[in-house]
């Protein structure tokens, strides 16, 4: 009874230092949340888009349509927050890509697009809180044929999947990897079709939609189409959660962003 007494002291101690220090599954828990966003290469409001990416909180953004008014403005504003940047900026405007790293970027390898796609694609694999990931940073060819929407909904969506079928037989297979950026391709489209049947899982969002095209009304803006065509899709090694399309900027695209782990 007198041992039991004294050890009562020392059990209060490991008590209390149960209770205050994390378990290890709690330290083990890691993650990373990545955006993309189409900054639109004519978007005259910088201020408001920059704005957009610091909401969004994230330690990975990927960019799509970066012009060298845009490299400039994303380097003055996030050199500090972001110390680990690259930029492709391209002679079609729109074909710009960036990305905006808290984690190192230890290599950058730029594909060009198969025949029919209009912009190349940039393989990142960054070493991260996670370990070392895959990030593929993709626009893919917009639904446009000779100036048109109509036809171009009708005809691009085989090069689409033509252009994510050439860089998914570039990527390493063994890698936890992440496809992400402007598909032009809703969620049932032939690009996202292709990478589900190789074991990628689009994450579903909440929140408006990632892209809406607007014109002037009787003075007054007016959405008339709007459609989610940029995604994130995810291999079996990560898990995502807290996936959202944000309400702001002033691109035509909305940044959509997610935090990922590993499974």
């Amino acid at each position: 009874m007198l041992f039991a007494v004294r050890l009562l002291p020392l059990l209060a101690v490991v008590l209390v230092a149960l209770v205050a220090s994390p378990s290890r599954a709690h330290l083990a828990v890691k993650a990373v949340r990545l955006m993309t966003y189409n900054l639109n290469y004519g978007n005259p409001d910088h201020a408001s888009t920059l704005d957009a990416i610091q909401a969004g909180d994230a330690d990975i953004v990927l960019l799509q349509e970066v012009t060298a008014e845009w490299r400039h403005a994303l380097h003055a504003r996030f050199k500090e927050q972001f110390p680990h940047q690259s930029y492709q900026v391209t002679a079609r405007a729109a074909g710009g890509l960036g990305v905006l790293s808290k984690h190192p970027i230890k290599s950058e390898d730029v594909w060009n697009p198969p025949r029919g796609g209009w912009f190349p694609a940039s393989r990142l694999l960054i070493e991260s809180p996670l370990g070392m990931l895959q990030v593929l940073n993709v626009h893919l060819r917009p639904n446009l044929d000779g100036g048109s929407w109509v036809r171009g909904w009708q005809t691009t969506p085989p090069i689409r999947r033509r252009e994510i079928e050439a860089y998914w037989q570039k990527i390493q297979y063994d890698l936890p990897t992440i496809v992400a950026g402007d598909f032009n391709d809703p969620p049932d489209g032939k690009a996202i079709q292709y990478l589900a049947k190789h074991g990628m899982t689009r994450v579903t969002t909440t929140g408006p939609t990632s892209w809406h095209y607007e014109t002037v009304m009787d003075g007054r803006k007016k959405s008339l189409l709007s459609i989610d065509i940029d995604h994130v899709m995810i291999d079996s090694h990560l898990t995502a959660s807290d996936a959202r399309v944000l309400d702001a900027g002033t691109s035509d695209h909305r940044p959509v962003v997610v935090t990922l782990a590993r499974r």
